[in-house]
């Protein structure tokens, strides 16, 4: 009993000194947890995550939204396991909104870049030894308005929540009907499961209305249908009782918050039918190993309802045209 005793102070001394040693100091790496085989929530570094621990390739919300947005061929491209995989370039917008992140919920480490801009070789060429060390690059005159971002956001999750809640967890499942292995990392999630809150930060406006043209344009009802379809996966008792809210963030003095975004029944419903035949496409695709781009049908291009109320009232004030009305 003794024995343990000591060995559990061990524990919470080494524990104490690694969560109190200073960004970048030396210290014994965080031993690597097993991938994934089984669904479940599982311990997941972010580089783990993204690089898809999944035994085959996984479907993700981002996937899926480059599915219905644009082919299965740009969805494999941009999918970790594919041979063709590109990475994409963060620009500096995606770089404060990670860092954002990270200062909120957790994650990668943030490396301030004493530069004014990233115009001159020498700050370019520090952004890049940043990422490439798995560090987040921000210019250090941007770090105030970080700082500033994060009072006000953690106060709106705390509200939303109650209380305390899980960050940054990541689920991995197999779809019930299709089979295909499914993943999530969810920002932040109640400790009973039944509240998912995303946070985005944008350069935009985060008007209420904004925020709702913003979730068409980008497609995020999938996101919403994905996260929620993971924590009912694995938590079938809560099926039809998990909210979805997405939370904007300006990257731009004020900062402001915008309105706490759920949808609508329709909205969701939309989304669920996206991130299903998202599913469909996907696990055909690698069952056949075939990711092919646009459709080869013609496509009957429709003129959108404003452009013929444009025409109309042109018609009707346009004094050339008044002979033709007649």
């Amino acid at each position: 009993m003794e024995s343990q005793h000591r060995q559990e102070t061990r524990t919470r001394k080494r524990a104490l000194k690694l969560e109190n040693t200073p960004a970048g100091s030396a210290h014994p790496a965080p031993l690597t947890p097993p991938l994934p085989t089984t669904s479940g929530w599982h311990e997941l570094t972010e580089e783990q995550y993204h690089s898809d621990p999944c035994p085959c390739p996984s479907l993700s919300s981002h996937v899926a939204m480059t599915i219905i947005g644009k082919s299965l061929m740009h969805a494999w491209r941009s999918h970790p396991k594919s041979p063709v995989f590109e990475p994409s370039i963060l620009g500096s917008s995606a770089d404060r909104g990670s860092a954002a992140h990270a200062l909120l919920f957790g994650g990668n480490a943030i490396e301030a870049i004493a530069a004014d801009d990233f115009r001159t070789a020498a700050a370019r060429d520090a952004r890049d030894r940043a990422r490439t060390m798995g560090r987040i690059p921000i210019l250090s005159k941007e770090m105030e308005g970080l700082s500033a971002m994060m009072g006000p956001a953690r106060q709106r999750f705390h509200d939303l929540h109650g209380g305390a809640f899980l960050c940054e967890q990541s689920a991995v499942w197999r779809d019930a009907h299709l089979e295909g292995w499914r993943r999530a990392r969810i920002d932040t999630v109640s400790t009973t499961r039944d509240l998912i809150v995303d946070y985005k930060t944008t350069e935009a406006a985060v008007d209420a209305l904004s925020c709702e043209r913003r979730i068409a344009d980008m497609g995020l009802q999938i996101q919403a249908a994905a996260y929620v379809g993971a924590v009912e996966a694995l938590h079938p008792e809560l099926m039809g009782r998990v909210r979805f809210v997405f939370q904007w963030q300006e990257q731009k003095a004020p900062y402001a918050l915008s309105p706490p975004i759920e949808m609508s029944e329709a909205f969701l419903s939309l989304g669920r039918a996206h991130w299903k035949a998202a599913g469909f496409l996907w696990d055909q695709a690698l069952k056949h190993d075939a990711f092919p781009g646009y459709s080869p049908h013609p496509y009957l291009a429709c003129p959108p309802p404003w452009e013929l109320s444009r025409w109309e009232e042109r018609l009707l004030t346009d004094a050339n045209l008044a002979e033709l009305v007649s």
